[in-house]
């Protein structure tokens, strides 16, 4: 991988429950996308070479969903769960792995891309979707 991107949260919330919104249709249906879109999940399957399916909406009602096929490599409940997406020729992957800590969950998210300046939008439209993963948690 040439660029990544870290981001990091505390979650105030058991791992069991932060697990279950990372990893479940309805669980990523709830936060995923940055604010303003939806998305659909049309399949997930947790293991390595399993599908994780997607489709994402804008605001605008005239504008097509997109679909967004990725491929599971490494889960590891309730800690880290791994996934790459194609981006044209390209491959962005994400990692996510969250550990207990007496402060909370610590969450540390890391995007990494095939080729530089991919990153950057990704991790801005992941900012606006861990504000709504925030308010999921409740």
């Amino acid at each position: 991988m040439s660029e990544r991107q870290v981001i990091e949260r505390i979650w105030q919330a058991p791992i069991e429950v932060v697990w279950e919104l990372w990893t479940t249709a309805e669980g990523i249906a709830s936060w995923f996308g940055p604010k303003g879109w939806s998305v659909e999940v049309q399949e997930i399957e947790l293991e390595p070479g399993g599908a994780f399916v997607y489709s994402m909406k804008g605001s605008d009602p005239d504008a097509p969903a997109r679909v967004v096929e990725s491929t599971v490599t490494e889960v590891a409940p309730p800690n880290r769960f791994v996934y790459d997406s194609p981006m044209g020729p390209e491959t962005m992957t994400t990692a996510v792995e969250f550990t207990e800590s007496p402060e909370g969950v610590k969450m540390v998210l890391v995007i990494s891309a095939t080729k530089d300046g991919m990153t950057q939008g990704a991790a801005m439209g992941w900012e606006s979707s861990l504000e709504r993963f925030g308010e999921a948690l409740g």
